[in-house]
């Protein structure tokens, strides 16, 4: 089962109800937009971390592949035996792959992303991952978005520690595509749009925003709550001319409102997108069907639109970084599956990334991958993150993990 570990927000533009005994400050954040808060950090609107970006250069958006993503079925080591000897029932035929350096291949499903690598604009990052090792989904899905080996003093997300507490004026600066709030923003007062459609003054509800005077006086004052209502209100006003997609597949959807909000030029600097169902205890199946070549397949699609979209928009600033908590072993389990690993594959999109494969390979033979047959890691996932944020965002990676000197993969011009 995966495990996303998404902090709690406050939801919503307005209530359910109607009637005017109703209408307080909790049933107004209880349908429609949202704005999150992470229940366990203080934020202090209005102030900016050291060493923080102030003139960003691009947009930011994070895809994480929730439940431990396998790296051998996206970056397929193909000239490698011990990949095939070690699943016999699983492996991509070597004339199957789509070829990237003449070592690793994509999956075959994966024609859309190739096409982008070809291209050069797709960057694969090779063994990669989170030092610390850990293999539980709550645990390691919490220390890649902390930013961390080990739980921070300041319980902050990666991505918060870049855009600092302020507030006003600056209602999109970070959005999650969906219902929560990302845990990489976890210490700002970002927002979750699940649909634009469902998005603003009367979400659930059905009142219209006529009413909005009655609710910016519930909010009246200057305490971070007070701020954090007009922030939604704010964010519902901005947003109410735009029209947000009509796709019923809620992932395509997310990823096409998006599309929209970065044309909309808001503000935006980083934007997150949950993709779940990567946890593949069960039959993965074969290089033609199965579940991971349509978990692949909508990652390839969803993806590659993406791209086509902002290209026709016009929206060539947009980087893209997807990320795993941690991979799969190397051998298959009894079962046709993959159990929790270490390692795995990080890939960066975009007109400014560096196309090819990136990292130090190690190998997968068994004296190398003993004794727990996992990818070793030889790039820390913070390293990426940290090169793209610097060339995109402008940010320092020290103000981003205090507790890492991250080091350039060479995935960005």
């Amino acid at each position: 089962m995966t495990n996303s570990t998404s902090t709690p927000t406050l939801t919503g533009i307005i209530g359910d109800r109607v009637g005017a005994t109703a209408m307080n400050r909790r049933t107004f954040m209880a349908a429609g937009a949202a704005v999150g808060v992470a229940s366990a950090v203080q934020v202090r609107l209005g102030t900016r971390p050291a060493g923080a970006a102030t003139s960003p250069t691009g947009r930011m958006v994070v895809v994480y592949l929730r439940g431990g993503q396998d790296h051998l079925s996206v970056t397929v080591p193909f000239t490698e035996s011990a990949y095939y000897d070690q699943r016999p029932t699983i492996a991509i035929p070597d004339s199957a792959v789509l070829d990237l350096d003449g070592t690793f291949g994509f999956h075959p499903v994966m024609t859309g992303l190739h096409s982008l690598y070809q291209a050069g604009q797709v960057g694969v990052v090779v063994a990669a991952g989170n030092p610390a090792g850990n293999r539980s989904h709550f645990v390691a899905q919490d220390l890649s978005e902390l930013g961390a080996d080990e739980y921070p003093d300041d319980g902050q997300g990666w991505v918060a520690r870049h855009l600092g507490g302020a507030v006003s004026g600056e209602s999109f600066r970070a959005v999650s595509m969906g219902d929560l709030v990302a845990s990489s923003l976890r210490g700002y007062p970002a927002l979750a749009v699940s649909s634009l459609d469902t998005f603003g003054l009367g979400g659930r509800s059905g009142l219209t925003a006529g009413r909005e005077d009655l609710f910016r006086m519930l909010y009246y004052g200057d305490e971070p709550i007070e701020r954090l209502g007009h922030q939604a209100l704010d964010a519902a006003g901005a947003a109410s001319t735009l029209t947000g997609s009509t796709e019923v597949d809620p992932l395509r959807r997310q990823f096409a409102d998006l599309a929209v909000l970065l044309e909309a030029d808001l503000g935006i600097e980083v934007a997150t997108v949950d993709i779940g169902g990567w946890d593949t205890h069960g039959p993965m199946g074969t290089a033609s069907a199965g579940d991971m070549r349509n978990l692949l397949g909508v990652l390839d699609v969803s993806l590659s639109d993406f791209i086509a979209d902002l290209d026709q928009r016009g929206q060539d600033d947009v980087t893209v970084v997807v990320m795993t908590e941690f991979g799969r072993r190397v051998e298959e389990n009894g079962s046709g599956g993959t159990d929790h690993g270490w390692g795995s594959a990080m890939l960066v999109l975009g007109s400014g990334v560096v196309g090819g494969v990136h990292g130090t390979w190690p190998g997968i033979d068994p004296a190398t991958v003993a004794p727990r047959f996992d990818v070793p890691v030889t790039t820390d996932f913070r390293d990426v993150l940290g090169e793209v944020a610097s060339s995109v965002l402008g940010t320092d990676p020290a103000s981003l993990f205090p507790d890492h000197t991250a080091q350039p993969v060479g995935v960005m011009v």
